[in-house]
């Protein structure tokens, strides 16, 4: 199967869930009060964050001992062990944290939900093998096809009792119930694919010493990349009310389709770094990087400069009126999306060189609660967002000189610098000749429908005079195109 086809297959399989969360957003903020949305962001809000931090990067090192041990059965079972393990010692702890968090989260309702919030953890956990076991033993359309199955009942499980106008605590047991489902579902389908398994008599002999030193700076990574995303939220939850989360959480919101395909492409592009550096291949390496970064960013920059325009008529569309103060802290955090147009981190996955991630997520740590303490003490609410903006922006930078270290590279090299110039300039083109349709006096609807298909439209025209993409670029669009459509790229 064609790199192209593989990413877009898995992403649109994993954005079932992104979309799924956007969707259920998108009722919650109509069926639930502010107060009670608040308090089902908080729920989830803990329940992911300590997933993330509790899975010390063991999924993610499947990707790279797998393929090379020796004894594979041996490493499967050792990785599944220590991830019930794991998850049995966190919910624990989590339920019995529940007073302290309900206190700092100014929540006191939050300690009803501590039965939940641990079971949760509990069955979430072990699941979290499945992509990098399904994707190194190379069944991904079988985990394209049940993960998108999984995806879409999440939607379902939630979506259903909130419009049947069941209570918050009755739809969290609902979800309950859909996680232990899905538990043993994967974990079917992980000891079929386990038993089909054959030990490589040539590969490296396998050590849990090293699994361990491999997967604990790439998981505190993860780790911090979800804090990332969460510390904003946490600190927020720290010094305003639930109401008021809600109203940021609807602002400081992740673009569904987005942040999944560069989390898809570095994966699936991480075996081809490491084939390629591994045979000192390294101008294939930077011309594999540069490939995907550019495919990334010719949807990311214009989606960029559509929501900046049409901020205020996207918030309160999605979210009604009520929502209209989200506006603010969505531009904010919207212009974060300028560097996030590759995984920074696969190359340095690829060579093995994962305690550079242990250093960098320490300076992330810092620099992340810092900075949002800092300028929500200036400036408000709106100090969150721009935070998290400065520090992310700060941190790829860093990974980019890594990046020129590793492959010996200077930094004119190691990003297509004029191609995403040109990306760039085609959006602000389009959004030039949108302008003026923004003082036409029109529904929210009628605005976003117009200028998204007059925007739409002189982006692909500016993109294809631009020549910002390269014959392999476009021959890989092409190919996910219906043919009548191939000629628009």
């Amino acid at each position: 199967m064609r790199l192209s086809t593989q990413v877009i297959l898995t992403s649109l399989s994993k954005s079932l869930k992104h979309v799924g969360v956007f969707i259920l957003a998108i009722f919650l903020t109509r069926y639930f009060t502010k107060y009670e949305y608040g308090t089902y962001i908080q729920v989830m809000l803990i329940a992911n964050t300590m997933i993330y931090l509790a899975i010390f990067g063991i999924p993610s090192s499947v990707y790279y001992f797998l393929p090379r041990s020796k004894e594979k059965k041996r490493m499967m079972k050792n990785t599944i062990s220590l991830l019930f393990l794991v998850s049995i010692l966190v919910s624990i702890c989590i339920y019995f944290s529940m007073d302290v968090l309900s206190d700092k989260m100014n929540n006191p309702n939050l300690t009803a939900y501590a039965w939940l919030i641990a079971a949760f953890i509990l069955f979430q956990i072990p699941i979290k093998l499945y992509e990098p076991f399904m994707i190194s033993t190379k069944n991904i359309m079988r985990f394209i096809a049940i993960n998108g199955s999984f995806n879409l009942g999440f939607l379902l499980v939630i979506l259903i009792p909130v419009l049947l106008g069941w209570e918050l605590r009755e739809v969290l047991v609902s979800l309950l119930y859909f996680f232990v489902a899905q538990l043993i579902a994967v974990y079917v389908m992980i000891f079929y694919t386990y038993k089909q398994l054959e030990d490589d008599p040539d590969g490296e002999k396998y050590e849990v010493n090293k699994q361990i030193s491999y997967s604990l700076p790439i998981g505190f990574s993860g780790a911090i990349s979800q804090l990332g995303v969460a510390v904003d939220k946490v600190i927020v939850s720290g010094y305003y009310d639930p109401e008021m989360l809600a109203v940021y959480t609807r602002g400081a919101m992740e673009i569904p389709m987005l942040n999944v395909i560069s989390n898809s492409l570095g994966n699936i592009l991480m075996p081809r770094f490491v084939e390629e550096y591994r045979l000192g291949n390294i101008d294939a390496v930077v011309k594999l990087w540069h490939s995907s970064i550019k495919m990334m960013a010719m949807f990311i920059y214009p989606a960029l400069v559509f929501f900046l325009l049409t901020a205020d008529h996207l918030i309160p569309f999605l979210f009604t009126d009520a929502y209209i103060d989200s506006v603010i802290i969505f531009q904010v955090y919207t212009l974060g999306l300028i560097t996030r147009i590759t995984s920074y981190d696969a190359i340095v996955r690829a060579v093995g060189k994962t305690k550079i991630l242990f250093k960098m997520a320490m300076l992330a740590v810092f620099l992340n609660v810092s900075f949002t303490v800092a300028l929500i003490e200036l400036i408000g609410i709106v100090g969150a967002p721009l935070a998290t903006v400065i520090v992310g922006t700060t941190l790829r930078f860093g990974y980019l000189l890594i990046i020129t270290k590793i492959l010996d590279i200077n930094m004119v090299s190691v990003f297509p610098w004029i191609s995403l110039g040109k990306l760039l300039l085609s959006s602000g083109v389009a959004a030039l000749i949108v302008l003026p349709i923004l003082t036409l006096d029109l529904t929210h609807f009628q605005m976003l429908a117009l200028s998204g298909s007059v925007y739409s439209v002189i982006y692909l025209i500016a993109l294809r005079f631009s020549n910002a993409l390269g014959q392999s670029e476009k021959k890989s669009i092409r190919r996910l195109l219906p043919k009548r459509l191939s000629w628009i790229i």
